[in-house]
């Protein structure tokens, strides 16, 4: 059974019709409607190979070697 159902509308009128898989008739469903902030932004979110170009191009900007970095818990949680 689908657990989640997402839909993207432009409601250019009062109400809307969402269909819902059929697995769902007769069931008790939450509809939970709020405005995006711009159907521009779903776009340029990008594939994961295009978000991790992009994560990349940035790192390689600030090169940090790391490789001798050992994280100590203790020391951290350490507030005296």
């Amino acid at each position: 059974m689908e657990l989640m159902y997402r839909e993207i509308y432009t409601p250019y009128m009062d109400n809307i019709n969402i269909p819902v898989p059929n697995e769902w008739k007769g069931m008790s469903i939450e509809v939970i409607a709020f405005p995006l902030v711009s159907d521009s932004n779903i776009a340029k979110q990008g594939t994961n190979q295009e978000k991790r170009k992009k994560r990349n191009e940035l790192l390689d900007r600030y090169p940090i070697d790391l490789s001798d970095y050992n994280f100590n818990r203790d020391e951290a949680n350490d507030y005296e």
